[in-house]
């Protein structure tokens, strides 16, 4: 009887390792994906505010990959630009209606001038993949820079 006992709760509990194993397995690769992946990437429809003074919706990586891609869409329509001369202000970044486009707006402040000196950048971006990872393939589809303004007005 006791016998029976012990084998009934050592197949249970072998029956629940196997099954958190297999959660284990298939869950934290599907975690560390989302983590690593653009938000809403193939949703469309409706605009949608992913950061923002107001809204946080983006974690620490995804925020940084996202001014990654900002500071080289810049690059290559203004730049090249040595990007420790110049403080980060904010970025806001909107998911856009259309399947993985996204509005950013990246506002930076060159180091060497005053703290009024803020240059804005309105960029659409087409991801080619929803890894952010790779954050430079994408398309530029909308650019609008403070840059042009900025570089004749102060040089």
């Amino acid at each position: 009887m006791k016998d029976d006992k012990v084998k009934k709760h050592t197949t249970r509990a072998i029956w629940i390792t196997c099954i958190l194993i297999l959660m284990m397995a298939f869950g934290i690769p599907q975690i560390y994906r989302n983590y690593h992946s653009a938000p809403y990437c193939y949703s469309s429809g409706s605009q949608i505010t992913l950061e923002s003074s107001k809204t946080h919706k983006l974690n620490k990586y995804q925020k940084q990959q996202f001014i990654k891609m900002a500071r080289t869409a810049v690059d290559q329509k203004d730049g090249p630009f040595v990007w420790k001369n110049y403080q980060d202000v904010s970025i806001s970044v909107y998911k856009m209606k259309k399947p993985s486009e996204y509005g950013l707006i990246y506002k930076i402040r060159p180091q060497i001038r005053t703290k009024d000196d803020i240059i804005t950048n309105s960029i659409i971006v087409k991801l080619a993949d929803r890894d952010l990872k790779s954050y430079h393939k994408f398309s530029i589809k909308g650019y609008s820079s403070d840059f042009s303004n900025f570089l004749n007005y102060h040089g």
